[in-house]
């Protein structure tokens, strides 16, 4: 920090030199001066943390050049030419002021070139991304139920759980995370200090909260672990300006968050980055992490793909969201992006966090979701999805079926329309590839951000959706929807109508939306058939025992069937 402190006062030590040099009776004033603008530097530099990007040093020096500029002047004095015959008297300025003004003048002008650089240099840095492109996305797993509940309604959970901290009213809620602990797909906040003087009084952060991510019914568990360096301590217990002292060179890239180990050992991590040239543009196939021990101050620095295995999040989502902003604009250029838009694709911003939503797939890693539509006004269909792996980087774009289809803003828009009078909103729109079709799966919460329903949603066709309090039930309904309107992909599930009667054995009543569904098993089959009130209204009285004749659509890769046709001959 001294050191960053010094080099963005180098212009202004250069003059003092300077001005020393050429009269030594302003020794005092001009070394004086010096001191107080670097006290000044040190103290700015220590509470705001600038970029230490030679872009960004530059500036500073032409701040702090022109500042102290005047007092060279003042101290410069005049080279008088005598006079002779035929000359008169000539005075002029000392030939370091003049020095002195053509270093800042240079300064200037790079720092102009920087910026531009910066500005309109888009094209390295779009070429930096590592890109794939893919027409068919994964199939979800027939047994997996994908939601994670919503992080507003974890932090409302959370906050309530707060009591269960040793004084409580020296602490808030921190940032919220995504992680995979042993094996499971969990989310996680530290404990943070509510203040420099509640920090001055405890010192330590207690510890943090977690809870499992994919369970609607989960509770917050507070996990007991002192953290002496944290993103909300002060002076040198900061954790994330231990991390800008330790690592003089780079640049970061978003805030410190917190990622735990197996065992539940915490640390802080940070994106960092270094700048290319005398611009702030970034180098994405360079990024890497800054791994801090909340615990003893220990930091080290990887590769964002070489960190430890414990890290799921080495690539922040506040970098992912540029990621996705640059390759979306700037494939083609600055100009093209604001004047002819050729393949501009714009990125969504309906994510969780920073504009993207953490997803996890069976293998326990993470990516960033976005989707992407249209920079035309108005447009509500999408060109696209990427993926983006929080640990290489590596942004993996999907077309295929996913173009042209429903995006993110209009899903939120048809999940919410079922639920008017309640005024639920939705939130956390994810695209899934569901039987070889492109679905938006979204959570729905009511006004207090307490999870009410999940709805799966065709995205190339609104009518068929699911409504149910549960993914499993969602994704069961759902699927029993795709069948019953023929749209399955013949590669990943068929589906055909069959005639079938027997006897109930299992039954439940489930709501869709302003109806109800009727889920039931025949006792010896294993399809799980469904039936909606709309058609059937007397279907809800249907009870285990009752014998049934039906005639349906059946999904065989799902095991599900949509009924068509139905006598129930024990109830008439």
């Amino acid at each position: 920090m001294l050191l960053v402190a010094f080099f963005c006062t180098l212009s202004a030590f250069i003059m003092a030199i300077m001005g020393i040099v050429q009269r030594r009776q302003h020794l005092r004033l001009l070394a004086g001066v010096y001191v107080v603008y670097y006290l000044i530097a040190l103290v700015a530099v220590f509470v705001v943390l600038p970029s230490k990007a030679l872009f960004s040093l530059i500036i500073l020096n032409v701040i702090s050049g022109v500042c102290y500029l005047p007092f060279l002047a003042f101290s410069s004095p005049d080279v008088v030419i005598e006079a002779g015959e035929n000359r008169p008297h000539v005075r002029s300025r000392n030939r370091g002021l003049n020095v002195a003004a053509g270093i800042l003048g240079l300064l200037f002008l790079t720092s102009l070139f920087g910026a531009a650089q910066t500005k309109f240099g888009v094209k390295p840095v779009y070429n930096s991304l590592k890109i794939k492109t893919m027409k068919t996305a994964p199939l979800l797993d027939k047994d997996a139920t994908p939601i994670a509940i919503a992080p507003k309604t974890v932090r409302n959970k959370m906050n309530k759980a707060m009591s269960a901290v040793p004084n409580t009213s020296y602490y808030k809620l921190g940032a919220l995370q995504t992680q995979v602990v042993k094996g499971k797909t969990v989310y996680i906040a530290p404990v943070e200090f509510d203040g420099f003087w509640r920090w001055q009084r405890a010192k330590k952060s207690p510890g943090y909260f977690m809870i499992d991510a994919t369970n609607v019914n989960a509770e917050p568990k507070f996990v007991k672990q002192p953290m002496k360096y944290t993103p909300s301590a002060y002076l040198f217990d900061d954790a994330q300006r231990v991390i800008y002292n330790r690592f003089p060179g780079w640049v970061q890239e978003g805030q410190p968050q917190l990622e735990i180990k197996d065992n539940g050992e915490p640390y802080f991590i940070q994106t960092v980055y270094k700048a290319r040239g005398v611009s702030s543009r970034i180098n994405y196939k360079s990024l890497h992490v800054a791994v801090l021990n909340a615990k003893t101050g220990e930091t080290k620095l990887y590769s964002a793909a070489g960190a430890p295995k414990f890290i799921n999040e080495s690539i922040a989502s506040s970098t992912a969201a540029e990621m996705n902003e640059i390759f979306g604009w700037y494939g083609n250029g600055f100009f093209n992006a604001h004047f002819n838009k050729t393949g501009v694709k714009d990125p969504n911003s309906n994510g969780t966090e920073d504009g993207v939503t953490p997803v996890v797939d069976k293998h326990g890693n993470i990516s960033y979701f976005n989707d992407f539509t249209s920079p035309k006004t108005g447009a509500d269909s999408t060109m696209g999805y990427s993926m983006i792996n929080a640990r290489t980087g590596t942004l993996t774009y999907y077309t295929g079926k996913n173009i042209g289809v429903m995006d993110s803003d209009g899903a939120k828009k048809i999940a919410e329309k079922e639920y008017v009078a309640q005024k639920w909103s939705a939130t956390m729109p994810i695209m899934y590839n569901i039987d070889g079709t492109p679905t938006w799966v979204v959570s729905l919460l009511d006004s207090t951000g307490a999870f009410r329903s999940y709805a799966y949603i065709k995205a190339a066709d609104q009518s068929v959706k699911a409504y149910a309090t549960t993914a499993t039930q969602a994704l069961d309904q759902y699927r029993v929807q795709l069948a019953s309107s023929g749209s399955t992909a013949s590669s990943t599930t068929s589906s055909k109508t069959i005639k079938a009667s027997g006897t109930v054995e299992r039954v439940v009543v489930i709501p869709n939306g302003d109806t109800q569904n009727v889920l039931f098993a025949l006792k010896g089959q294993d399809t799980l058939w469904t039936i909606g009130t709309a058609d059937y209204p007397k279907a809800v009285l249907m009870t285990a025992g009752d014998q049934v004749k039906i005639t349906g659509r059946v999904n065989e890769s799902a095991k599900t069937g949509t009924v068509e046709d139905y006598v129930n001959r024990t109830f008439k």
